[in-house]
């Protein structure tokens, strides 16, 4: 069966600025057209995008959630409207439960944009209304790298490319005794971390430091693993967590 293409042109949404987008989605989305999904987008400006979704899945529904009214002609009665906040809690529990008791299929946050409220309505809705095996995307995630965005930085870090074979002498020293002598971690451990610490300089700023958090959970199996980690043990809850140009896709377990 030939996949199914996504083309943006004759819709009032800035995804037919971005090509790379609609790739990416056609690759996610290639087995779901015609099937009965939900989907629920946050951020939907005029609503050209919940019309794009809605001729690109011929048999779903779809949900979306705005600050502001969106009057948008429907003739399917497919698409439904939602005013208010995304970090409105209250209110996305009302939209899952009138639309998708058994959880969505696929959620876009397509919203603010701002880190502090895209984490809000990210654990909320990933934890209590995307089904298992779901997809949750979040675009534009590189406004954290703006200096004129709300919570955005800008990055001035350029990276040293400089060997110590001291300190990498030292810091190696320290992890070995850490394994040879566990009586001595008490001492060892905040040595190490204190030469380890800094060895990267990273970006944590807006929606940029949001991905980043995500990214630890994406490895919760290897920082809760007894002996190495932090217990108690529990695997991720993502499946899969692919971060590409403006885009971050996961799929849940």
């Amino acid at each position: 069966m030939a996949k199914k293409l996504l083309d943006a042109a004759n819709y009032d949404t800035d995804k037919a600025a971005n090509s790379h987008y609609l790739r990416n989605y056609e690759e996610y989305f290639q087995l779901l057209p015609d099937q009965e999904i939900k989907l629920l987008e946050l951020g939907v400006y005029k609503g050209g995008s919940l019309l794009l979704w809605r001729d690109f899945f011929t048999r779903g529904v779809i949900v979306g959630l705005d600050l502001n009214p969106v009057d948008l002609p429907d003739e399917s009665g497919r698409i439904r409207l939602y005013q208010g906040q995304q970090q409105d809690t209250g209110l996305l529990d009302r939209i899952g439960k009138e639309n998708a008791p058994e959880g969505f299929d696929i959620i876009i946050d397509d919203c603010s944009h701002i880190g502090e409220l895209t984490r809000i309505s990210f654990w909320h809705l990933f934890d209590n209304h995307l089904k298992p095996g779901g997809i949750y995307v979040i675009e534009d995630w590189g406004t954290g790298y703006w200096d004129s965005y709300f919570d955005g930085v800008k990055l001035n870090y350029r990276p040293n490319l400089e060997f110590s074979p001291l300190l990498f002498r030292i810091r190696s020293t320290l992890a070995h005794l850490q394994r040879s002598a566990p009586l001595l971690n008490g001492v060892l451990r905040p040595v190490k971390r204190l030469f380890n610490r800094r060895q990267f300089h990273s970006h944590d700023s807006g929606l940029v430091g949001f991905v980043k958090e995500l990214v630890d959970e994406c490895g919760m199996a290897d920082i809760s693993l007894p002996g190495k980690g932090t217990p108690p043990y529990r695997p991720s809850k993502f499946r899969e967590m692919r971060i590409l140009p403006g885009q971050v896709f996961i799929v849940k377990v």
